[in-house]
């Protein structure tokens, strides 16, 4: 389980700059749990740029650094707590790419000795690390084709397959491409890691079921979204089984349904 922050801005920024120095703070100390390393990617013009470490983020001066450093008008943040079996490396962290797309995921997909069947054959063969959060995403791109390029009806059509073979926790997910911001929530409530969440401190039971909970805000300079566990006064929830799309170009923001579907 992991944390997830994604923006579009009208300008390059950083992502202090679109959370305050007192949010990129907060949102930084959730790396007390979720210490198992650190990634961010942006986009230069339509290519996007990955910088990830199985290090924890508050030790790691690179984090810093970017974090206050305007990279781009779009990117994303990742802090992982990595599910048990699934080791901790650089390859594992997060995010992922694939050409001029990258994702990042919050979530564990059970059970672990059958993730090998979760894609096809040709697409399993593109794994750079063991992740089930890399296999959700390859079989985002191994279905967007099929849908006509239609990026809403791929991370659907996945999830609903993830949803209908496997037993996932959360699909949660901030997607970058290289025109819009996608951040899906897709999660089963009564599957939060309660016991380890208590184990780490969590002791409110509103906290420890609003964990897989995503929010958002808009302004006029900025769209936002990110997990739940720092202040977020103001936030607008994103509903379950829903994702936000976001125009990089404009900041027109909308959110729409993941209408459960199969193939085309």
């Amino acid at each position: 389980m992991c944390r997830l922050l994604g923006y579009c801005a009208t300008s390059e920024a950083s992502l202090e700059d679109v959370v305050g120095a007192d949010g990129l703070s907060e949102f930084t100390g959730l790396c007390a749990l979720h210490g198992d390393g650190w990634g961010m990617a942006w986009h230069e013009g339509a290519q996007p740029v990955v910088r990830k470490s199985p290090v924890r983020a508050d030790s790691e001066p690179e984090y810093d650094k970017l974090a206050r450093e305007p990279l781009s008008d779009m990117g994303l943040v990742h802090l992982r707590w990595a599910t048990p079996g699934l080791g901790v490396s650089e390859a594992n962290s997060h995010p992922f790419r694939y050409g001029d797309y990258v994702l990042a995921h919050n979530g564990a997909i059970h059970p672990q000795d059958r993730l090998g069947e979760l894609l096809p054959p040709a697409w399993e063969s593109r794994l750079v690390g063991t992740t089930d959060s890399e296999r959700y995403f390859l079989l985002i791109m191994s279905r967007l084709a099929k849908y006509g390029g239609d990026m809403v009806a791929a991370i659907a059509g996945a999830a609903a397959d993830i949803d209908a073979r496997f037993e996932p926790n959360s699909l949660n997910a901030i997607l970058l491409s290289p025109d819009r911001l996608y951040a899906v929530s897709w999660y089963h409530r009564d599957r939060v890691p309660e016991a380890k969440l208590r184990a780490f401190g969590y002791d409110r039971p509103d906290e420890i079921a609003a964990y897989f909970d995503l929010s958002y805000r808009v302004t006029d300079r900025a769209v936002v979204v990110a997990s739940s566990g720092w202040p977020q006064s103001g936030w607008t929830p994103l509903p379950n089984r829903h994702v936000l799309v976001a125009d990089r170009r404009t900041l027109f923001a909308q959110v729409l349904p993941l209408t459960l579907s199969g193939d085309p």
